[in-house]
């Protein structure tokens, strides 16, 4: 079952495939980031397979190959930097939701092409990674690849270090999630040895792009905290999309948010069902709104 409901409105389906499934490949970062305990819980249970669809994610499942994680050292996840990477700082300011939505690299709807553009997007394959793959998210590092060849990079303690190349094209991880090791095969382009030949990777600069920075207050057991930093993010971007708050702004709303002590207080609390997860989300929203108009 291939599970790829935008949004947090995917976790009871999603919930829901695993039950009846035998390996179920999921792309809904929103249910993996905030209902993360409950999906693995149900993938125990009912003995299902779990593939993560998501380039980055399939790409450190792919470099792993079923080795220990207590022998990753560090892993790299790729950033194209959107389309202000080469902007100068003073002009984001002045950045409208038209230009937000036109990702250089991929074609993607304007959610998540503002997300792409904040690099909230990143920060979300980060938590979602480290709870898929349960690695501590200190190993984790977000680099800018802007012609997104390179999906991830891992450095194990054995001194090597494995890279995955795959043209920027969701075809390549949905076609292997589905047929894995089998022999079928899927057209893609040849080698592109120009990428190769510059592969540029870049430092994140964090006056840009100071979203990164929420890495650092993620806890590190599951809980509800992820699904206020989601829900959040998400109102947010609705009312940048809606001309009612600026592009800077969604950071420093957000910021200002998920520090509020009536939302800390989540980092202590573990979702024990869907229920729970969606009348936050609702709330946050709700309160975000308010808080920011």
């Amino acid at each position: 079952t291939m599970c790829a409901i935008s949004g947090l409105s995917g976790l009871k389906p999603t919930l829901d495939a695993i039950r009846f499934s035998k390996k179920v490949a999921i792309a809904n970062k929103e249910s993996l980031i905030c209902g993360w305990n409950l999906i693995s819980k149900s993938l125990k249970k009912n003995n299902t397979k779990f593939i993560p669809v998501d380039s980055e994610h399939f790409s450190i499942s792919n470099l792993l190959n079923g080795m220990n994680n207590s022998y990753v050292e560090e892993i790299l996840l790729t950033a194209s930097g959107g389309p202000f990477l080469h902007y100068p700082l003073k002009r984001f300011k002045k950045i409208k939701p038209s230009e937000a939505v036109k990702h250089p690299n991929w074609s993607m709807g304007k959610k998540i092409s503002i997300d792409s553009a904040t690099l909230m997007n990143k920060v979300f394959e980060v938590i979602e990674a480290k709870k898929i793959f349960n690695i501590d998210l200190k190993k984790f590092k977000i680099v800018i690849h802007p012609n997104s060849y390179v999906h991830a990079v891992v450095k194990f303690k054995n001194g090597l270090t494995k890279i995955l190349i795959h043209d920027t094209d969701m075809k390549i991880p949905i076609f292997n999630s589905i047929y894995e090791l089998s022999q079928k095969s899927l057209k893609s382009k040849k080698i592109n040895f120009n990428y190769l030949n510059n592969l540029n990777f870049i430092k994140v600069d964090h006056k840009k792009f100071p979203s990164v920075n929420f890495i650092k207050k993620m806890p590190k057991k599951n809980s509800l905290y992820e699904t206020v930093l989601v829900s959040a993010n998400d109102e947010l971007v609705s009312m940048f999309l809606e001309n009612k708050i600026k592009f800077q702004d969604i950071y420093k709303f957000l910021n200002k948010i998920i520090n509020l002590n009536k939302f800390i207080i989540y980092k202590q609390k573990s979702p024990k069902n869907f229920n729970q997860i969606y009348k936050l989300n609702k709330y946050v929203r709700l309160k975000t709104r308010s808080l920011s108009i």
